[in-house]
């Protein structure tokens, strides 16, 4: 039988050991790991295999470094959430099937949601960049992860810098990213710009 593993990060300590008792309890997971937000998770998934993650928001907010050094992570994070209210406003972008899950939730919607997570698992389509993008959308979102400011793609481009603004309000309505850390990564998971360009930046 297959065996699932699972990493915890999750900053509550009786939050993250509540789940560990409730993903024991599902035939063909096995918890690896558990951290909280302090701890040296970063290390961990630089060099550990693993089926999938479970997240804190709170934690997956300062963690834009780690999707962008390790992006095929984003497809294996099970973001948790304290309410059903929580928006996602990390600026990663979303990625194609995530599951989310809410301390909100009682324990069998919990239970059934990583079940079928785990049932109707699929390999994404990262060939597949739009999401709704427009070529030209496209472009601007690899300038964007280029690092590139709305003055110098609108000079590349040809267009005013207006006209760059208000392509990127369109790109973050649509993709629901505001940050540039965010449109990097979804550029990297979406190769629209690779990991080795990304790599090769000049710090700022």
């Amino acid at each position: 039988m297959r065996i699932w593993d699972f990493i915890l990060i999750i900053d509550s300590y009786l939050v993250r050991k509540g789940l560990v008792s409730m993903l024991n309890r599902i035939q063909g997971i096995r918890v690896l790991k558990e951290f909280g937000s302090g701890d040296p998770f970063l290390t961990h998934l630089q060099s550990h295999p693993v089926d999938y993650i479970i997240m804190s928001q709170s934690v997956f907010e300062s963690s834009h470094e780690l999707f962008i050094s390790k992006p095929e992570l984003l497809e294996k994070t099970i973001l948790l959430q304290s309410s059903h209210k929580d928006a996602l406003t990390t600026g990663l972008p979303p990625h194609k099937g995530q599951t989310t899950i809410h301390l909100m939730e009682d324990k069998e919607a919990i239970v059934y949601k990583i079940r079928n997570l785990l049932d109707r698992r699929k390999q994404s389509d990262p060939g597949s960049p739009s999401m709704g993008l427009s070529p030209r959308e496209t472009t601007i979102v690899r300038l964007v992860s280029m690092g590139l400011t709305n003055r110098q793609i609108a000079e590349k481009l040809f267009l005013s810098a207006h006209t760059v603004m208000t392509h990127r309000k369109n790109i973050s309505s649509k993709l629901r990213i505001k940050s540039v850390s965010g449109l990097t990564v979804y550029a990297i998971v979406n190769n629209i710009i690779t990991i080795e360009e990304v790599s090769s930046l000049p710090a700022k």
